[in-house]
């Protein structure tokens, strides 16, 4: 339960951390044409404002129907505050989330605790729309990105744009981005078979307007828990992995086009550690995390150099589902908030969760090129 409320936490932050400097100018003037000498990849660059409010609204689109959830934002150029409800079998639970300076916190009123995280830096609120200003000259060479159409979001202009990749196993996307900000307010991720996944839209968006008195406010309530956790991430060298997390991590020998190695990270201290060895095109990313399986579940040698590829989705590929393999019914909510592809296997002693947009051929490719020969 723990882990997963911390989860949540994590999810929930990368919707809520403080955006930069703005500029309040809103007009329809703003059209292609203002583009033709300049490039649309410059409507992706680092936004430019001091204030935001408005909700979040998440909707997944799963073979079953849909499903939204939606998370509330205020936000200036260093601070945020966010709060969202989790179904509950006891009703709703409410956790709300606070980026400051000197920290990040989450509050859970139900339980009448705060926890205070340290040690560790977290993800940028771009990681919900998935486009990284730092990667942008690489995704330049993975993606085309053209200017397709207006439109207007919570009642701001927007130009929208269609991002499509150059290897047909990645998403495409369609972003409407607020030209006097370069703030996304919509985005539309599909499938590499051109299902619709998720759309992610900013609504009731408020923008450099003045922020509720006291919103940041982190003074914990009379009677309440408050407890401060450590969450370690560190960056590693292969060569030096092993003495960090216990073991060697196994990197794939392929990766798909135009992906390239970004880092490999310890999570995790004292008797759990995990590795996290993320690669990217610039856009696009996979997630592979390792770790040693306990002794009790490490499955018998059977001569084969691994046990078999277990697919979390379980049908044979003429028979999955819908929108590339969702998760089936039964995974936690947590899970389901943002629809990923996923493989899990165990490879030599080591348990191996792969997780991204990309196609689930691609996801297997990976996982079958990694060998514990190469340990």
């Amino acid at each position: 339960m723990m882990r997963l409320k911390v989860l949540a936490a994590i999810l929930l932050k990368i919707t809520v951390i403080a955006l930069s400097e703005v500029q309040p100018q809103d007009s329809l003037r703003y059209h292609r044409k203002d583009f033709a000498s300049g490039s649309p990849w410059d409507l992706l660059g680092t936004p430019r404002f001091k204030t935001l409010q408005g909700k979040i609204q998440v909707t997944v689109f799963l073979p079953e129907g849909a499903r939204s959830w939606t998370a509330e934002l205020w936000a200036d150029e260093n601070r945020s505050r966010g709060q969202l409800f989790l179904p509950h079998p006891g009703g709703p639970r409410q956790i709300v989330t606070f980026t400051l300076p000197d920290g990040f916190w989450v509050w859970l009123p139900f339980e009448k605790r705060a926890i205070r995280y340290e040690g560790s830096e977290f993800p940028s609120w771009r990681d919900i729309w998935q486009i990284r200003t730092d990667k942008l000259d690489m995704a330049k060479s993975n993606y085309t990105l053209r200017v397709i159409g207006r439109d207007r979001i919570s009642g701001h202009f927007c130009l929208i744009l269609q991002m499509e990749p150059k290897a047909k196993g990645n998403a495409t996307r369609k972003i409407w981005v607020h030209p006097p900000t370069r703030l996304p307010l919509q985005v539309e991720r599909f499938s590499p078979d051109g299902q619709l996944e998720i759309r992610i839209t900013l609504t009731e968006a408020k923008i450099n307007e003045p922020l509720p008195v006291m919103i940041f406010d982190t003074s914990v309530p009379p009677g309440w828990t408050v407890q401060t956790l450590s969450i370690q991430r560190k960056k590693v060298d292969l060569g030096q992995a092993s003495k960090v997390l216990g073991f060697t991590p196994l990197l794939p020998t392929w990766v798909p086009p135009g992906y390239v190695l970004e880092g490999i990270f310890a999570l995790g201290e004292h008797r759990w550690k995990m590795a996290h060895i993320v690669y990217t095109d610039g856009i696009g990313v996979i997630s592979i995390f390792q770790h040693l399986t306990p002794p009790k579940k490490r499955p018998p040698t059977m001569g084969q150099p691994f046990p078999p590829l277990k697919k979390p989705f379980g049908s044979p590929p003429h028979e999955r589902p819908p929108h590339g393999g969702h998760p089936p019914r039964g995974v936690p909510p947590i899970q389901r908030l943002f629809p990923h592809r996923v493989v899990v296997c165990e490879v030599g002693d080591l348990t191996v969760v792969l997780v991204s947009e990309v196609s689930q051929e691609w996801l297997e490719k990976v996982v079958n090129s990694l060998s514990p020969s190469e340990r």
